[in-house]
């Protein structure tokens, strides 16, 4: 090899660690926790909460959260796993249920700054009212960088309706100009219209398609981490490990975002 050859190669990984040096590698998690209980209506909650810690995750995006509700043993769900895993935490209700509330909520190692309920519509009012939350977060991940962390959980029952949310979600996104990682229950596969419409302004971080429902035979993604093109570097990692606390699996995904 050359010496002008080795310089240019030198120079090229030395700009490679550079840049990596410089960027910020997170590990995020989307879960549906089915208000803490697997498929048999079995409570798994402290079993979820040490699964996420052994996973080290960096922020989580969950949905089917409940709060103090009485299905769930009137526990505060989201407050319970952050005590689990030593997290910050937030969380929005969708509506009342059960003596509580039912939502979403996220965990974070990073402090979260700012936490904004957003209203997503559900066309045709339900027995628990007319929307549901969607949950945006601020999130310094360093000194001088912070990342918009929102989770939503999309209708199951009707594909107009998804598509509103998935409007309304693109109206709120465009609202900001923070880097944006959206993780949720979209309750629509790849190849769903609104999905694809979504994935015009936010880029999956699982090509493969990874399977995520039902936890004991998964034959669908429903389960999404989705990103700013502008802020991803590249996606590292991507699985679903099998785990049978929910009747979802989890979604896990290493990111690099650009500096």
């Amino acid at each position: 090899m050359s010496k002008a050859i080795q310089h240019c190669f030198c120079t090229l990984l030395f700009s490679l660690s550079f840049l990596n040096a410089r960027s910020q590698q997170l590990r995020i998690m989307s879960y549906n926790i089915h208000h803490g209980a697997d498929r048999n209506e079995i409570n798994t909650l402290d079993s979820m909460g040490n699964f996420i810690r052994q996973q080290n995750p960096d922020i989580v995006g969950l949905q089917e959260v409940d709060s103090v509700c009485e299905r769930s043993g009137k526990v505060d769900q989201i407050r319970r796993l952050a005590e689990i895993t030593g997290m910050h935490y937030a969380f929005v209700r969708h509506f009342p249920y059960q003596g509580g509330a039912y939502g979403v909520g996220i965990l974070s190692k990073y402090p979260i700054a700012k936490v904004e309920p957003k209203i997503l519509k559900l066309l045709k009012k339900g027995p628990n009212g007319e929307s549901v939350s969607m949950l945006f977060a601020t999130i310094p991940i360093k000194r001088k960088k912070k990342i918009l962390f929102a989770t939503a959980h999309y209708s199951a029952f009707d594909k107009a309706i998804r598509a509103s949310q998935v409007n309304e979600t693109l109206h709120y996104l465009s609202e900001n100009n923070l880097p944006v990682i959206f993780t949720g229950d979209l309750n629509a596969t790849p190849d769903a219209e609104e999905i694809q419409l979504l994935q015009q302004h936010l880029q999956t971080t699982d090509r493969s398609g990874l399977p995520t429902f039902p936890d004991d035979t998964p034959v669908k993604k429903i389960d999404y981490v989705l990103v700013s093109p502008k802020a991803l570097r590249r996606v590292e990692k991507v699985s679903a490990p099998v785990v049978h606390y929910s009747d979802h699996l989890p979604l896990m995904v290493n990111i690099r975002l650009k500096s």
